[in-house]
């Protein structure tokens, strides 16, 4: 008896994820280039960059990273930034590659439309998230919102809006926005948790029945690791960036296994994964 292996669908690229790639491939072929953070959340993706000449700066926000750059061209990553970066950019003359999420953009328009009407905003997000950071970038009047407690002793006011990051649970950002309307149900939600986020936690909940579900992608994606949380409450679960790490595991050759991945995770690695299961159970 061989492994029964079943590709949980969708997989791929999310369009968010193949737009920032566009504009990457085109920018590395004119000449060096600063991205600022990584241009997606899969490690694979960002060594290639690397490889080709793109500076990628970590490990700080973006202002910070600005600091470090004299000259030449910087690329603002899939996850947005706040109009303090823009502006910084510009007054070290710098050329600005802006590969921001479509989706992200109108998070960041939303908000600033609804400050000038002089709304509250409550952010539901994860902190220190480069997402986040563009988001709260924009004002110190918006409020980061990362479980339903934070909303204990929060006076919540009729002209408030409420919105989110686009990769997180569907669950968490449910019971959150739940909570805010029994607190007052004349706040304006709007949920922007992006389409491919929604349909790959769906397609999770509704998997056929495993032995071991295998989450492919980068441990440092938002939307990876709620998939991985959504799996490992329905059966046991495991999340690998690639096939040399899944290698470190021993597989019973019998298994029913589902693999998914996080929407910035190329499918030729989900590919190689599920060509090294078939070729290791006979």
């Amino acid at each position: 008896m061989s492994m029964k292996i079943y590709k949980i669908m969708p997989q791929g690229y999310c369009n968010g994820v193949r737009h920032a790639i566009k504009i990457a491939n085109e920018a590395i072929n004119n000449g060096s280039i600063h991205f600022l953070g990584n241009i997606i959340h899969n490690k694979h993706v960002n060594e290639y960059y690397a490889s080709k000449g793109a500076i990628i700066h970590e490990g700080k926000t973006r202002l910070e990273m600005l600091d470090e750059i004299k000259e030449g061209k910087v690329l603002i990553t899939a996850h947005g930034a706040s109009k303090k970066v823009y502006q910084k950019a510009k007054e070290k003359n710098l050329e600005i590659i802006d590969a921001t999420c479509p989706i992200v953009n109108i998070v960041h328009e939303n908000i600033a439309k609804y400050l000038e009407k002089n709304y509250y905003i409550l952010y539901i997000g994860k902190n220190n998230h480069p997402e986040t950071e563009g988001v709260l970038g924009i004002s110190n009047k918006i409020k980061l919102i990362e479980k339903v407690d934070d909303l204990k002793e929060l006076s919540i006011h009729d002209n408030t809006y409420v919105t989110t990051q686009t990769t997180l649970s569907m669950k968490l950002v449910n019971d959150i926005t739940l909570r805010i309307k029994e607190i007052n149900d004349r706040v304006i939600i709007d949920t922007k948790i992006c389409n491919a986020t929604y349909l790959r936690q769906k397609a999770v909940l509704e998997m056929p029945k495993c032995d071991l579900c295998i989450i492919v992608g980068d441990k440092k994606s938002s939307n990876t690791n709620e998939l991985y949380q959504i799996a490992s409450q329905i059966t046991k679960a495991i999340l690998v960036e690639n096939v040399n790490e899944l290698k470190s595991y021993k597989l019973d050759y019998n298994l029913k296994i589902n693999i998914t991945s996080g929407a910035s995770t190329p499918e030729s690695i989900v590919d190689e994964i599920i060509d090294y299961l078939n070729l290791i159970s006979g």
